[in-house]
């Protein structure tokens, strides 16, 4: 794992540097919105997706992509990934913490410590309620829950790679996708749902990918990026059927490094961070 990363790194330098860095973004991994902004993780350029280097960063953006404030706080940040906004506090992944921002004002209201979970990779995270967030930790393949109020973690599921999360208040269903480095057609689609307290995962279907953003359309449709490729521009993204399991391609233009998007219902499209590829693209559904 650790030569993967080094490798995911690496390349992430390699085409940082040769990409027209327009907007402000420095391989941005992750998009969410309150409604009236777009907000985007940025890993930063030193030390990649697990560096403690201080150099990462989250900005706010229109609602159409165009940048208003580079970064919206002073706190630390060292390479935040997922996040989710609950009760006007931004929440963010940052290698083996969860931080809450309050969008307002930029100031840090919580950080919660995981590192004795044994990860250096936490990735995305999907509210459960006001005060608690399910969060992926993709080195370690494990799903933890995160009290907001007492800051206690709970491990709730083991799937290897994790990385996109969704959770469907309505059925109470976790839906998943995974990444692997080492594969990039290693990847799943899943679901957790919980029997009598105990978590049981699914596989959904014979996808497979080096998946990374997730989100659930409608009742019965998936929607999820998949990179395709580490060393050129390949990603893509397919629907998949929740109900007869076909996947769909959607057929657009190639994407560097499709990360964790941002489905807006009202306008119906995808808001999507290519990673490798420096920028925030915008695609109608």
């Amino acid at each position: 794992m650790k030569r993967a990363i080094s490798f995911f790194a690496g390349m992430m330098l390699v085409a940082g540097a040769i990409a027209q860095d327009s907007t402000g973004l420095t391989n941005p991994e992750s998009v969410i919105s309150d409604g009236k902004f777009l907000y985007v993780t940025n890993l930063g350029k030193a030390q990649g997706p697990t560096g403690k280097d201080g150099d990462g960063y989250i900005s706010k953006l229109s609602l159409d992509g165009k940048m208003i404030t580079r970064s919206i706080t002073d706190a630390k940040l060292n390479a935040p990934k997922g996040t989710a906004i609950v009760r006007g506090v931004l929440y963010v992944a940052d290698i083996d913490r969860v931080i809450g921002i309050q969008t307002t004002t930029g100031r840090k209201v919580v950080d919660i410590n995981l590192s004795t979970t044994g990860t250096s990779f936490l990735n995305d995270m999907t509210p459960i309620d006001d005060f608690s967030l399910f969060v992926s930790a993709t080195d370690v393949g494990k799903i933890f829950e995160v009290n907001l109020r007492s800051g206690n973690v709970r491990e709730v599921a083991n799937v290897k790679g994790a990385n996109g999360v969704y959770y469907d208040k309505a059925t109470k269903r976790l839906y998943t996708c995974s990444f692997s480095f080492e594969d990039m057609k290693g990847g799943e689609v899943g679901v957790i749902s919980w029997d009598k307290g105990w978590a049981t995962y699914e596989k959904i279907g014979d996808v497979q990918g080096a998946f990374d953003g997730l989100a659930l359309l409608d009742d019965h449709t998936l929607i999820v990026s998949d990179w395709g490729a580490m060393d050129h521009p390949a990603g893509i993204v397919e629907k998949v059927d929740l109900t007869t399991k076909k996947v769909t391609k959607l057929e657009w233009p190639v994407m560097n490094g499709p990360a964790d998007f941002y489905f807006d219902s009202k306008e119906n499209r995808l808001v999507i961070p290519e990673l490798v590829g420096q920028k925030v693209s915008i695609q109608k559904l």
